[in-house]
Parts: structure tokens; sequence; C-alpha cells
């Protein structure tokens, strides 16, 4: 599984090359760790089966299922807490935006404590990250993505895939605004720290305890080391896609999911890197169809898009709540920029997001005719597969607050004002991240 992903990520630095590494201590980790608490090697294994498997990648659940021990094979028996890891395991998995508190209540009443939700949490997101990993590296290798000639899936879940709110409409509209984020478990006690977790916060100098964001991941410390070892190589290594690039690339991938607290961090980062607020607000609005439609060759007459992820049926390309032809590219919405790298990063990110993903041989396309090298088209995948992970641990462990909300009583100490969900904002000093 990892080797693939070390092969091509290696490619450049150091620190890309210890993304294959880390991945793989994070599987072992989060599938098979020493001690694995109210939550069970076969029930670890059974919801990042099932995840694999909705996410398109059969092949990937086949080989979590392989590490199954002989001594786990019981860990499943109990109907009631399989139902609930798998109901856990199908809403964050397919719909992101849609997990609610209630998934948690659900697990608390089948004995699941809070490290054992925070590692099925992170299992869940990191099979998101290692199925889009795989899906994109495939396409780059010149294969389909996800099991048709266009890396369309051949059949997909029965169940809804997540979509962005409505950015004019929804109760928790999309915003450049800084936001805070609550945890809805109690977090970790930051003056009560074990050996093992003061030893990883104190490894990374992008994590602090001031955060309830990675007080809450601290329940589970050994996967947040290595997760953040992965997301320090992707976002942060030198050379390769242009920071500004990988940050449109999140930005676009929150927006899809519906993340508001990423989408927010991560278009003030996009804003600052491209010098240019009004194009991350109109991300923000439009997604993909912020950028004007990018022709070429490979691409004129096929599918540049998925539209903006909002109401739009992917597998016909109609955007259900306009009637426009997402394949076409029209309708761009005002303002559109004329930017064919954007419109290309942004269509392949769309896509790339929706569970399981559809990025094809269209998108790549795109991308190659807009000037992306090798080391770039990498770093993109693996820029876009790092953001189904973030927004995933953020939409289902927590909820975002606008400026002005009332903060619910959470029972955990709020230290929380103002984190940052993704490093550090430009140029200060990087001080977190999704």
């Amino acid at each position: 599984m990892s080797e693939e992903t070390g092969r091509h990520a290696g490619t450049g630095t150091a620190p890309r090359a210890a993304i294959g590494e880390h991945t793989a201590a994070t599987r072992r980790v989060l599938l098979l760790p020493p001690l694995p608490g109210a939550l069970g090697h076969g029930l670890r294994i059974t919801a990042a089966a099932r995840a694999a498997e909705l996410a398109g990648q059969p092949g990937l659940a086949a080989a979590y299922r392989d590490l199954a021990p002989a001594a786990s094979a019981g860990d499943d028996r109990d109907t009631a807490r399989t139902a609930a890891v798998l109901a856990f395991t199908d809403r964050v998995t397919l719909a992101p935006d849609r997990a609610g508190a209630g998934l948690l209540t659900a697990l608390s009443a089948q004995g699941f404590d809070a490290p054992a939700v925070v590692a099925l949490a992170q299992i869940c997101a990191f099979v998101s990250y290692e199925a889009r990993v795989a899906a994109g590296l495939a396409l780059l290798a010149g294969g389909p993505a996800a099991g048709t000639d266009d890396g369309r899936p051949a059949t997909g879940p029965d169940v809804p895939v997540a979509q962005a709110p409505d950015a004019a409409g929804s109760a928790a509209p999309f915003t450049l605004d800084q936001l805070t984020w609550l945890p809805r478990i109690p977090a970790v006690d930051a003056d009560a720290l074990t050996a093992e977790q003061r030893a990883v916060v104190d490894a990374h100098a992008t994590l602090s305890t001031a955060s309830p964001y990675y007080r809450t991941l601290l329940h589970d410390p050994a996967a947040l080391d290595h997760r953040t070892h992965v997301y320090n190589a992707v976002m942060y290594g030198r050379g390769g896609l242009p920071r500004a690039e990988r940050e449109l690339a999140t930005l676009v991938v929150s927006r899809v999911n519906g993340c508001v607290y990423c989408a927010s961090v991560h278009g003030r980062k996009y804003a600052q890197l491209s010098r240019d607020e009004a194009k991350a607000l109109r991300v923000l609005r439009d997604g993909a169809d912020a950028f004007t439609p990018l022709t070429t060759p490979e691409t004129a007459g096929t599918d540049t898009g998925t539209g903006t992820g909002t109401g739009t049926d992917a597998s016909t390309g109609t955007d259900a709540s306009t009637g426009t032809d997402a394949s076409t590219g029209t309708d761009a919405g005002a303002g559109a920029v004329a930017d064919p790298r954007g419109s290309a990063v942004a269509r392949f990110a769309e896509a790339q997001t929706r569970t399981p993903p559809q990025a094809g041989a269209r998108h790549l396309a795109a991308l190659r005719a807009a000037g992306l090298d090798d080391a770039e088209l990498t770093d993109l995948v693996h820029a876009v597969a790092l953001f189904g992970w973030a927004n995933r641990l953020m939409l289902v462990l927590g909820d975002a607050h606008h400026p002005g909300t009332p903060l619910p009583d959470t029972g955990s100490p709020r230290t929380d004002a103002r984190e940052s969900c993704s490093g550090t904002s430009v140029p200060a000093p990087r001080t977190g991240d999704a």
C-alpha cells in the first residue's frame, strides 16, 4: 500500500520521501495498535475495509482485511457495536458534512470512549486519504483511477455523496472570516498530558496544547504524530506544486466536503499567497466555476469539471438546482477568472473529492495542457487526498462557529479562540494544521 505512495512522493525532497513512511506508520498505529482499547483490531479493520470499498478501492479494502490478526476474529461479533461502527463509517466516508453529533452519541451508547471515537474518526479520514492517493497515482500512471476508462466508478454507492452547503443561504455559510472550533467530545487536559502525548507535542513545532483540535486528536497521540509528518511534507515540501495552488486545491476540497472551518482558513491562505482576495472569494462562492472553462484539444467537448459541488448529480454532470450542464463548463459564474492552471487544478480537486473519486483522463489532460509536470501532479494528488482526511476530522469531531455566534458549553476548557487548522497565516510562523 505505501510503496507506491513513497515511490511517487519521493521525487524531489527528503520530506516528500517521508510521506510513504509515515503513511504506512499511520496505517499500522490505527489498525494494529499494541493496545487497541475499546475499539478492537477487528472493528478497526472492518471500518477501514468498508471505507475503502465506498471510496471505490476494493483492492485497498482487501489489503486491509489481510492485516487482520487471527486473535481479532471475534471483535466484530457484537452486532450492535459493529452496526454503530459501520453507520459512523458510512456517514463520515460518504457525507462528512452531515456527520452530526448523534453519530458520536450512538458510539458512546455502545461503550466507545473518547480515545476509541478519535481512533475511529482517524481511520475513516485516513482511508479517505489513502484511497484518493491510490486513485490519483493510478491515474498518473496511465490507468483508470476507479475501475473505468475515464476514471469514473462503474457503480456508485446508494447513499448520496457529500455536497457543499449553499454558500449564499446556509446557516453556516462559507466565509473568509476567522472562525472558532469546539470539540464535541472532551479534549485532553493540557495540564495532564501523558509522557507519550507530551513527546508528540514537543516533537512538532506545528502542534500546540492551546488548540482544542490538537488536544482532541491527542486521544490517539501516535496517529497524530505520523499524520503531522504527512501533513507538513504534503503542504510545505519545497519545490513541486506552488504553495498557492496547494492552498487552492485544499480550499476547493474543503468547499466540496462542506467544511466551513477549513474553507475559511485555506481561503485566507490562498488569498494571501495569490495576492487576490477577490479571486479567493469567488472560489469560495463558485468552486471551480470561479475560473473560465479550460478548453484544449484534449478536453474540447469533454467534461472538464463536476460543477461547484452544490446539488450536482455526478452521474449526469447536470446541476440539479440550476439545470446548467456542468460538463460543458457553461455558466461559469459572474466574474470568472481566465486562469488555465487554476481551472485545471480546481476541477481536478472537485472531481477527485467525490466519493468514489471521479477524476479521470480528461482532468489529467487539462492539467498537463496547463503545464503541470509530474512532480506538481503528484503534489496535487497528495494535497487533495490530504484534505479528504483533514475535513473529516474537523467535521465529525467538532463544530465551527462564526464570530458573534454563542458558543455552547461543552464541558471542555476553551482556549480555542482563534486557532488555525492549517499551518500558518502567511508569513507568520506555522502554528497548526487541519
